[in-house]
């Protein structure tokens, strides 16, 4: 009996560990430079649609932007988006401007409707990288950056549809 019983628990421990791998199992994970089927952005149907320059972009939900934490630096956020053509994108809430100095920049971030969480200047190459706290945040302050600084400048939200390869 005793014995039957001890069986009896370690068949219960293996199934309580494995449940967990189950569900992650049928959770939907997407990945930088994923084509997705029909039947997955049918899915995405009633997702934040953002429009960034002349595209139209789907962020998926958090919880699938939250798979995508371990692909960036430690401490970054990193949202998934989904462009016109189904193909999946990653973005890490960043505005990258360059040829403008960052002196003008710096004057012109204080203006900005959203905060910036983190900041980079980069005066030796005149480029400023400014990270916000979502990706709607970043589109937002790329909006007004165009407008606040000179016609010159590049701003950009960068956007990655692929993962390097070590060649």
């Amino acid at each position: 009996m005793m014995k039957m019983n001890l069986s009896f628990r370690v068949l219960l421990c293996g199934v309580a560990a494995l449940a967990p791998t189950l569900c992650y199992a049928g959770a939907s994970t997407y990945e930088a430079g994923q084509q997705l089927s029909p039947a997955q952005w049918k899915r995405l149907a009633g997702t934040t649609v953002v429009r960034l320059g002349s595209q139209s972009l789907q962020t998926l939900p958090a919880s699938a932007s939250a798979t995508a934490k371990n692909a960036g630096a430690a401490g970054s956020a990193v949202t998934l988006v989904v462009n016109d053509r189904g193909v999946v994108g990653e973005s890490r809430n960043e505005v990258v401007v360059s040829q403008v100095s960052t002196q003008e920049v710096q004057q012109m971030v204080g203006k900005l409707s959203h905060a910036a969480i983190g900041v980079q200047y980069f005066d030796h190459m005149r480029i400023s990288q400014l990270t916000f706290a979502s990706f709607q945040d970043a589109v937002s302050a790329r909006e007004q950056l165009k407008t606040l600084l000179a016609p010159g400048a590049a701003v950009d939200v960068p956007i990655r549809y692929g993962k390097p390869k070590v060649r």
